[in-house]
């Protein structure tokens, strides 16, 4: 999950912030590649149908930009780029980096959708409820958080970094924010010797970008409604 490049915000800024719809989409389309078009291509590679592989290459390219699934589109674009001039010599490694992205985006999305269906269940089952609560703390309590954790790093204080890091992952599973929570958890796990080492500064980076993704994610939830 950890590879798997995934931009939710802009894929619900599509949706004009309707979570409902944006979960039937990422479902649908995630569903469609794994069972009809990732099997169309590995048929067309056998028969050499350049123009059929092409087809479903393309197709999925396009449909996994549109729900923010970079990996897996950029994965799609590489094999396309191959089978639309006629060419399938070299496919089997891009097929295989394609299978990998499929992979990893289904896993990311079952991970996101577990943990975002226990938020909602705390709350009652309530939408509008934990949209408001995850939008306040996108706008204020995860950034102090961030900048707490940052200082604790910059003081090579581990025990600092494990209790800002208890802050976060406490938020993070009360707004269902999966990748945080398993970037946190990783994050303890650095620094569990007592010491922050130079893992647990790279993860602090990946978490500072991960916790922008949350934020520009909740920001545009319920835009709409």
């Amino acid at each position: 999950m950890m590879s798997c490049k995934v931009n939710l915000a802009g894929s619900l800024e599509r949706c004009s912030g309707d979570m409902e719809l944006l979960n039937q989409v990422v479902d649908e389309t995630l569903q469609k590649v794994k069972s009809d078009q990732l099997p169309q291509i590995k048929q067309a590679l056998i028969d050499g149908d350049m123009h059929a592989a092409h087809f479903a290459t393309h197709s999925i390219k396009g449909a996994s930009a549109t729900i923010g699934f970079d990996s897996l589109s950029h994965a799609a674009k590489a094999l396309d780029d191959l089978v639309r001039v006629g060419t399938q010599e070299g496919a089997e490694p891009l097929l295989e980096n394609l299978e990998t992205a499929l992979d990893g985006s289904l896993e990311y999305w079952e991970q996101h959708d577990a943990s975002f269906k226990e938020a909602l269940e705390r709350v009652g089952d309530d939408m509008e409820l934990l949209t408001q609560i995850a939008q306040e703390m996108a706008t204020d309590l995860l950034p102090e958080q961030l900048t707490s954790l940052e200082e604790a790093i910059a003081e090579a204080s581990a025990a600092n970094v494990d209790q800002c890091s208890d802050e976060i992952m406490e938020a993070g599973v009360t707004i269902g924010a999966a990748r945080l929570i398993k970037m946190i958890g990783m994050l303890k796990e650095s620094t569990s010797g007592g010491s922050v080492t130079e893992e647990s500064r790279n993860m602090v980076e990946k978490i500072k970008e991960e916790c922008a993704d949350v934020c520009a994610f909740w920001a545009v939830a319920g835009v709409d409604e």
